[in-house]
């Protein structure tokens, strides 16, 4: 299955279980959202897909508000550069409320983010730690590891705000299996789990931590280190971003990598960094580079990470 219809299945789950509701810009017929994952669902579905203006303070601050009163929401938010825009409905309204009045809300806000298309400074960032430390609010990143509509579901079901980030690359692809060409893959119990990918067999050497549009990557280099260098690594996967606590027991070794797409420093992979550290795990950040992504394509390789920047540090680190 394919990772866009996996999330929209999910999105229907909600709407079909519950009466949900989806709110964002161009979500309705024809165009079914700038990515596609809500097409042909207001026709489905009518009375329940909100069509917005151009206001994302707006219509977040409608959909917390149709959550504090009991309503599931799902509000989706063009390109996830635009989540500064929300920062004020999500984290003094959202968490807040939910905290204040003891009150489950049972909203998840969809963030497609990324680069790699070239489409330039302000719409190819990866914001998402900016919600990383709020009490109140969670961050689950799905990818092609996991199965997007379920841990969708999980997020809308768990009554805490979520801002749910998806990758933009991500959308065409097939969710990999669980016993691929030459790993196996092992799921945690987790609510939102930990995903691992090992060379079927064989102890790894080194672990490679990611989450999101990272994974096909990761799965590229997995690959190329099995065949060409015969080292293991283990890949693990990360879904629930903002909460870290022993998570870092999964892994197998005593090196790490934590690739993100975002910039490094101050960032999601600082924080893994640290818990590896307690467990004695020596480990190694990789992430874009400190500076406004471009649109022309090898400029924007010089700042996001790029299959060459992980391979190399691998190979520095082992």
């Amino acid at each position: 299955m394919k990772y866009l219809m996996s999330l929209r299945q999910g999105l229907e789950k909600m709407i079909e279980t519950h009466n949900g509701y989806l709110i964002g810009e161009d979500i309705q017929e024809p165009y079914g959202g700038a990515f596609k994952v809500t097409k042909g669902m207001s026709s489905k579905y009518p009375d329940n897909i909100i069509g917005t203006p151009m206001c994302e303070q707006g219509f977040t601050g409608l959909g917390v508000g149709m959550a504090l009163h009991g309503e599931y929401v799902s509000v989706e938010i063009m390109f996830g550069d635009f989540i500064t825009l929300i920062a004020d409905q999500m984290i003094n309204h959202a968490a807040k409320f939910a905290d204040m009045y003891q009150q489950r809300m049972h909203l998840v806000v969809r963030c497609p983010s990324g680069g790699y298309r070239g489409y330039g400074a302000t719409h190819s960032q990866s914001l998402e730690k900016i919600f990383m430390g709020i009490p109140g609010i969670q961050v689950i990143a799905p990818s092609i590891a996991t199965d997007p509509g379920d841990l969708f579901n999980r997020a809308i079901e768990s009554g805490v705000p979520t801002l749910f980030v998806e990758n933009k690359l991500d959308y065409p692809k097939e969710l990999l299996p669980d016993r691929g060409e030459f790993w196996i893959k092992n799921i945690t119990s987790d609510n939102f789990p930990v995903v691992s990918l090992c060379p079927e067999g064989e102890k790894p050497d080194i672990t490679l931590i990611t989450y999101g549009g990272m994974v096909p990557l990761s799965v590229e280099v997995m690959k190329y280190f099995l065949y060409e260098e015969e080292i293991n690594v283990e890949i693990l996967v990360l879904s629930e971003l903002s909460n870290l606590e022993g998570k870092m027991n999964y892994v197998q070794t005593h090196k790490a990598v934590v690739l993100e797409e975002g910039v490094a420093e101050f960032g999601w992979g600082s924080e893994v960094s640290y818990e590896l550290s307690k467990l004695g795990v020596h480990s190694t950040r990789i992430g874009a580079r400190r500076r406004s992504i471009p649109s022309a394509k090898k400029a924007e390789e010089m700042v996001l990470p790029m299959f060459d920047d992980v391979i190399a540090t691998i190979e520095r680190d082992m």
